[in-house]
């Protein structure tokens, strides 16, 4: 990630899509805010760290006022962070997600994401509305 546009603040970013990274960045440094931590989780099929991971270390710093979550369409790990945030948030820490992007052919990867829609679930309107 380019370091110019990091600065020291209070908003944890935690991301599937590098270059929506770099745009949440740069807004909130443009607006003042700032991160704690920026941590890009990929969006391979196969992954290490997830959303939950990080949404709960979020929910524990002190430092991170606010979380920012960007996502992509399929597979459930975005359904699943937002139960994990109406469960957890205690300390009612402002959560901002956004999921990029609208469909996918139904059962068919997509990009270097390998996104899959199916079942009804990891679809962009896919229980939204948390």
């Amino acid at each position: 990630m380019p370091g110019h546009i990091h600065k020291r603040g209070k908003i944890g970013i935690v991301s599937r899509s590098g270059t929506l990274t770099y745009e949440a960045v740069a807004q909130t440094t443009a607006e003042g805010l700032g991160q704690s931590t920026c941590i890009g989780i990929g969006g391979d099929p196969v992954n290490g760290t997830n959303f939950v991971d990080v949404i709960e270390l979020f929910l524990a710093d002190p430092e991170t006022q606010a979380i920012v979550m960007i996502g992509e369409i399929g597979g459930t790990a975005e359904e699943e962070a937002a139960d994990f945030i109406k469960r957890n948030n205690k300390s009612k820490k402002p959560v901002v997600g956004f999921v990029a992007g609208l469909t996918a052919p139904p059962g068919r990867r997509m990009g270097h994401a390998g996104a899959i829609v199916s079942g009804g679930r990891g679809g962009a309107g896919t229980r939204s509305r948390r």
